[in-house]
């Protein structure tokens, strides 16, 4: 047990536990990868809607990607996903449902790692919907439709 004597000695223990707590804080909003897809299509990030068009994404913290384009911009909230074997290109991976788009994945070629979100309300009601009008078919994934990343920024 110690004792703070003086008001020095409050303030410096303060400031010294206020730099600890802010230090996750402070690497979360670090620089992180960036990549750019041009998606040639209006997709849906859970609520969001985003017209066709050049859009870069950058993780924000552990779990937050930001999608950001000219014409828009949303959050999406994923999870670090592993694959069997490293992947052959660097990809976005959208489920489609008739005319809607939903982004799922994000992939970077030569790496095992990857990055997904699960179904959003939106896609499930499209996957109702779609299921709906083919009832027959029974309960069906989305078609994996698969945009090529570009180049990062400069």
């Amino acid at each position: 047990m110690f004792h703070l004597t003086t008001d020095k000695d409050r303030i410096a223990l303060i400031v010294a536990l206020a730099a600890l707590l802010a230090q996750p804080a402070v690497k979360a909003q670090a620089p992180a990868n960036t990549v750019v897809a041009n998606i040639p299509f209006a997709f849906q990030i859970g609520s969001s809607h985003l017209a066709p068009g050049k859009y870069r994404l950058q993780m924000e913290g552990d779990h937050l990607l930001l999608v950001r384009g000219d014409s828009g911009a949303a959050v999406l909230i994923v999870e670090n996903g592993s694959a069997n074997r490293p992947s052959a290109d660097s990809a976005v991976v959208f489920h489609h449902y008739g005319n809607q788009y939903f982004l799922r994945e994000v992939r970077t070629a030569g790496n095992d790692d990857y990055l997904w979100c699960g179904e959003s309300k939106a896609e499930h009601r499209a996957k109702m919907e779609e299921e709906a009008l083919n009832p027959n078919s029974g309960p069906r994934e989305g078609s994996k439709v698969e945009i090529a990343l570009l180049a990062p920024p400069r």
